[in-house]
């Protein structure tokens, strides 16, 4: 790829922070003192147009960031620096620059270039294609595209020939791995079956109540599989929260296999009440039992098993009675059960699609929001604020205790 694509030296490579985009602006790091956020001109060349730009995360089947830098590091030598955060140094009045997007500038042909860059502070990878002068005919438009295409191919063929130069079990050591941020699974489904109940609500039509005119055929819909799926991913996110926090807070004396049964593999309502004793970063028990809220745990911690092991209730039995030599069919998800048996159902979420509806999903979303503020409140003043940081967000740094001064 070196030989037919040739590296270009980049005109605009003066770094600023008078170059930072609206694009930009919502991945710089900010408020950090003395450290400036820098970066090149977008653009590689002065009256140039971006013609193409593409996110090489959705697209490559080998996409690797640093196994790409790694390639185009050996074939065409140190990359260009495209983002830096830059210090003051108040003594020798000079910046010191820490790079952390890169990139490269290859040949297409004369007046259009590839530019293989980093962005967002190095998390994604984009291939972006400048020319001097828009195609104007088709003829000129066919050539771009042709040019395009197969340095495309190229690239993808470049990686998947050197494809052996990252190796995962090679590169993540001991330092590495307990230096890892996580997704946030918690938020992930949290944010997930919240859209599905604005779904549901929003396709629940049901008729008006009242008279209807001969022939008049209202439409109908109901939200039933989209509240059912709401319903199991809050429960699904609860419980990836207090895994979550297992995972990162479990004390080192209980992370052998052993204690799995009582910390991590246990039950729901045990990894709650027993959070505090199993985990650092907690002053009090997040739940105690015959409290309301460890009564709600309960009705939902029945519900979870019932749905994710499909356990067969009352609610999915369909009987027959002969009365009067008649076939009578008697189903609890339609019919009336009589006085005490509803008074007793009603004490446990439905497992039936047909009875998961706005309310019963509104209750358990009531019930999750509670027990996380419960966990919120139980957590030290060092770890509430960690927790408070990313709850809602996409990943999960390392909690890392703050130095105390004196």
């Amino acid at each position: 790829m070196a030989k037919t694509y040739p590296r270009i030296e980049r005109e605009n490579c003066a770094l600023s922070d008078e170059h930072l985009t609206d694009e930009m602006a919502p991945y710089c790091p900010t408020n950090m003192g003395d450290i400036v956020y820098v970066v090149t001109k977008e653009s590689p060349f002065e009256g140039y147009h971006l013609l193409e730009e593409l996110d090489l995360q959705t697209i490559l089947p080998f996409f690797n960031t640093l196994l790409i830098y790694r390639i185009f590091k050996l074939s065409y030598g140190q990359p260009d620096i495209l983002g830096a955060l830059s210090e003051l140094d108040l003594i020798k009045k000079t910046f010191k620059a820490q790079p952390v997007e890169w990139g490269y500038i290859l040949k297409i042909m004369d007046n259009l270039f590839a530019e293989i860059r980093s962005s967002n502070m190095n998390t994604r990878l984009k291939l972006k294609y400048w020319i001097k002068s828009v195609p104007k005919n088709k003829d000129e438009k066919k050539l771009a595209i042709r040019k395009m295409q197969g340095f495309f191919s190229a690239f993808e063929d470049s990686i998947k020939k050197n494809a052996h130069l990252f190796n995962e079990e090679k590169e993540i050591d001991d330092q590495t791995e307990s230096d890892a941020a996580i997704l946030n699974i918690f938020s992930e489904r949290y944010r997930s079956a919240e859209a599905l109940l604005i779904m549901a609500q929003e396709g629940d039509i049901l008729p008006d109540r009242r008279d209807l005119e001969f022939g008049e055929a209202p439409k109908v819909n109901t939200g039933g599989s989209i509240y059912l799926s709401s319903s199991i991913l809050f429960v699904i996110a609860l419980e990836s929260l207090i895994n979550t926090l297992y995972h990162l807070l479990l004390r080192p004396e209980f992370q052998a296999e052993p204690y799995e049964r009582v910390t991590a593999r246990a039950d729901l309502d045990i990894r709650l009440i027993s959070a505090h004793l199993f985990c650092e970063g907690f002053n009090a028990p997040i739940l105690t039992p015959h409290s309301e809220l460890w009564g709600r745990l309960l009705k939902l911690r029945q519900f979870r098993n019932d749905m994710i092991h499909g356990n067969i209730t009352s609610d999915h039995v369909v009987y027959s009675f002969l009365e009067d030599k008649i076939t009578f069919f008697y189903g609890p998800t339609t019919d009336f059960r009589g006085y005490k048996a509803e008074d007793k159902a009603a004490r446990k979420y439905p497992t039936s699609m047909a009875h998961v509806n706005k309310d019963i999903v509104s209750e358990i979303k009531e019930t999750v929001d509670l027990i996380i503020r419960a966990i919120i409140d139980a957590a030290t003043d060092e770890h509430r604020e960690w927790i408070n940081k990313w709850i809602w967000e996409a990943m999960i740094p390392k909690f890392i205790k703050p130095r105390r001064l004196g």
